[in-house]
């Protein structure tokens, strides 16, 4: 069973230590995500691997969570997998951000402990859409409505005519 994981490091030191992490954390602990959930049952899982890059201190991972959302269409609950992928380059100024390796995403360091589960819940919320809607039609309503939709669309073409000259 995975454990749960902390709340906060120092993340330069996990780097120099080349620290992975694996763990999960109760979603109805993450507030601005909560905000927007209709449940808020269930965990995230995450995993971070810290060690160096190009001669940066750096720290990757993955998140994932099945999150119940409000369908922006029909307004009811949904369930959404969420998932999101980072690498970082920590550094501790600006001046640092200019010498990164292109394939790492700058992360400021501040103070002595970072947290670690206001960046697992940022990556969830950046994976998520803009508005959440059920991938199939969601109500009668809309249903009927893309069947008309569909049905004056194809009796407006110009080859709708000929559709029924067809001889076989």
């Amino acid at each position: 069973m995975l454990e749960q994981l902390p709340e906060t490091a120092d993340f330069l030191k996990q780097a120099e230590r080349n620290v992975r992490l694996e763990g999960r954390y109760p979603l109805a602990r993450l507030e601005r995500l909560a905000t927007i959930l209709s449940d808020t049952a269930g965990e995230l899982h995450a995993r971070l691997s810290f060690g160096t890059k190009a001669g940066f201190q750096c720290l990757q991972g993955t998140v994932e969570a099945n999150l119940k959302l409000v369908c922006q269409r029909c307004m009811e609950p949904m369930d959404r997998k969420a998932a999101g992928s980072f690498k970082f380059g920590l550094v501790l100024d600006e001046e640092e951000i200019k010498n990164l390796p292109a394939d790492l995403e700058p992360y400021l360091i501040e103070g002595d402990e970072q947290s670690i589960i206001e960046l697992l819940e940022d990556e969830l919320l950046l994976s998520l859409p803009i508005a959440a809607t059920h991938e199939e039609e969601c109500s009668e309503f809309l249903t009927k409505h893309e069947k008309q939709k569909r049905a004056e669309k194809e009796a407006s073409s110009p080859f709708a005519v000929l559709k029924g000259m067809k001889i076989d």
